[in-house]
């Protein structure tokens, strides 16, 4: 005698709708990591730019940036031009893309006590309020300039050999 198992039908055609929701959501994900174009005057200033890799910062789910780092040449080189192209996926202040930046850096045991703090003031500067959608480009085209593109727009920059290493 055999039983049926209305249970075990109904969590295997669950399971199977999910395993199609992932998929369609995968592939329309995969579909929105396509690399956006770096902005004219930097492409100018760094001829062969091209991108390395791309990733993604969620926290607890929420997305919260897109970033794909582009370089010149086969590898990554600090001290040779490179670009940070963040695409925000909320709309986030200044205030806090600075302070959220220093924490990291913190973390990353990347200068010391006084550097951060001039690097913070010098990110508090440049650094700009963001929407979702914006493009913002954080471009290295030598070893002592930090340029800041949002949308296009005319870079802000300041000049310090160690943020850039870093």
């Amino acid at each position: 005698m055999t039983r049926r198992n209305p249970a075990g039908v109904a969590s295997l055609q669950i399971g199977a709708m999910l395993l199609s929701l992932l998929a369609a959501l995968w592939a329309t994900d995969a579909a929105g990591h396509a690399h956006r174009p770096l902005q004219q005057q930097v492409l100018t200033r760094a001829p062969g730019m091209h991108p390395l890799g791309k990733g993604r910062h969620s926290w607890w789910g929420i997305q919260m940036y897109d970033a794909t780092l582009w370089i010149v040449g086969p590898q990554y080189s600090s001290a040779g031009p490179h670009a940070l192209d963040l695409e925000p996926g909320r709309a986030v202040s200044a205030d806090t893309l600075v302070k959220n930046a220093m924490s990291e850096m913190r973390d990353l045991r990347v200068g010391d006590a006084s550097k951060l703090r001039a690097w913070q003031t010098e990110m508090t500067k440049v650094i700009p309020n963001v929407r979702q959608g914006d493009q913002v480009v954080l471009f290295f085209p030598d070893s002592n300039r930090t340029m800041v593109y949002l949308n296009g727009s005319s870079p802000a920059a300041f000049h310090d050999l160690s943020f850039c290493l870093a």
